[in-house]
């Protein structure tokens, strides 16, 4: 019976695992591929600003938004507020980039 009764107690209220406090940060790689890209994006803007049309440098500039965002919560610490707010920003403009990527390719090969 009293076997019972802690198997009831530990499902309703199980303990909780400690961590330590001294926890160490975990290791984030150097993302060269990342650095690569974001390079690369910042390059094909300057060299093609006065060849692309509004809607093209508003696709590079939304990606490079993206891609910096990504690359600064991998790299830097910021508060949990900060996280979600940079997060959220990264997507939008992740989401912009792909809108625009779609119109550009409609009104170059379609319209």
């Amino acid at each position: 019976m009293a076997r019972q009764s802690k198997k009831i107690a530990k499902k309703i209220q199980p303990k909780k695992k400690s961590e330590p406090e001294n926890k160490k940060p975990e290791k984030v790689g150097k993302d060269y591929l990342l650095i690569a890209v974001l390079a690369l994006t910042i390059v094909f803007l300057i060299v093609g600003w006065s060849n692309f049309t509004p809607w093209n440098r508003g696709l590079y500039i939304s990606l490079l938004i993206s891609l910096s965002t990504t690359y600064a919560r991998r790299h830097y610490n910021f508060t949990e507020k900060q996280d979600l707010w940079l997060e959220r920003t990264g997507m939008v403009a992740m989401g912009c980039a792909i809108v625009l990527f779609i119109f550009v390719i409609y009104q170059q090969y379609f319209a």
